[in-house]
């Protein structure tokens, strides 16, 4: 039997030009601007983002810009249930070009497909980069909320 991965241990992911972290990791304002959420909002926010983690019930990365602080996406896999191979993605891009997306949908298709050996990922609203990047690398569009890969 397969040995469930720990998600608290998927930190930090670094590609070429981001880095991927935890919110307890990074700074608070940082978050809170990228959110555009107030300060208290902001703590609630980053406390629950660990305790699910610790928990191992889902993840969240913010994914910062490697020359600068500045956060520019961000990752959340929730419901992971890794006897089944399944979990639900939403991904949030801000201020991103073709090629950065890319970049970011790359390291994402290695982790769900290939470290988390995700088979059905239930998606709501995926940028067409992130869509093409695991339609093109052995998953399929299934009632346009879940990619499967058989």
């Amino acid at each position: 039997m397969k040995k469930t991965p720990k998600l608290k241990s998927y930190r930090p992911l670094v590609t070429e030009n981001f880095i991927w972290d935890f919110p307890s990791r990074l700074n608070l304002k940082t978050i809170s601007e990228f959110l555009n959420e107030d300060i208290d909002p902001t703590t609630e926010y980053i406390s629950n983002t660990a305790k699910v983690t610790m928990q191992n019930t889902g993840v969240y990365w913010f994914i910062q810009q490697k020359n600068t602080d500045k956060i520019c996406a961000s990752v959340s896999l929730s419901d992971p249930d890794f006897t089944k191979q399944t979990a639900a993605l939403m991904v949030t891009f801000k201020d991103l070009t073709d090629a950065q997306k890319d970049e970011i949908a790359q390291r994402l298709l290695v982790l769900l497909k290939d470290q988390l050996d995700l088979k059905e990922i239930e998606i709501n609203e995926l940028d067409h980069i992130i869509q093409e990047k695991f339609t093109n690398n052995g998953y399929t569009i299934f009632n346009k909320k879940t990619l499967k890969r058989s």
